[in-house]
């Protein structure tokens, strides 16, 4: 399941949008019925899950963070705590509950970008990306690490 692309659309006075019809083919594809949303944990946005991504994500959770850690337990609660099960209708469209668009700032216009198994739901005027020298320093640096990674294993 892989979700490309960066689409504006617009949040109606009930908080419904259509999600952009190349992500719901992708998850009828995948058979994906329902979606999980939450805040992000870095930025004022919000993140889509396909409910298989999600639940593999919740299970990875599990594993890395201790029930008997107070600080672990907490973080995922606080993690898990502040998601909203969503499905699409009929027409196409999901209901975004106005208290969650808020804590991201997004009022109506928006911005669905796919980050390959999720789909972020951006304010349409404040969407953050790295500057083109930035970007190209952090992937020669990664892909640099990659390689000589991969080669010492050999």
């Amino acid at each position: 399941m892989r979700f490309l692309g960066n689409i504006e659309a617009k949040t109606d006075a009930k908080g419904r949008a259509f999600l952009p019809a190349q992500f719901r083919k992708v998850l009828a594809a995948s058979g994906e019925g329902s979606l999980v949303l939450r805040q992000d944990v870095f930025e004022d946005l919000l993140v889509l899950y396909p409910i298989s991504v999600w639940n593999h994500l919740m299970d990875e959770m599990r594993q890395k963070l201790s029930r008997w850690d107070r600080k672990q337990q907490m973080a995922y609660r606080t993690f898990v705590s502040s998601v909203v099960e969503l499905t699409i209708d009929a027409s196409g469209r999901i209901l975004i509950p106005r208290y969650i668009l808020d804590t991201a700032g997004i009022r109506q216009a928006i911005r669905f970008v796919g980050m390959g198994d999720t789909i972020e739901i951006w304010p349409a005027d404040n969407m953050k990306i790295m500057d083109r020298d930035d970007f190209s320093n952090v992937i020669e640096d990664t892909m640099k690490k990659t390689i000589k990674e991969e080669v010492d294993n050999d």
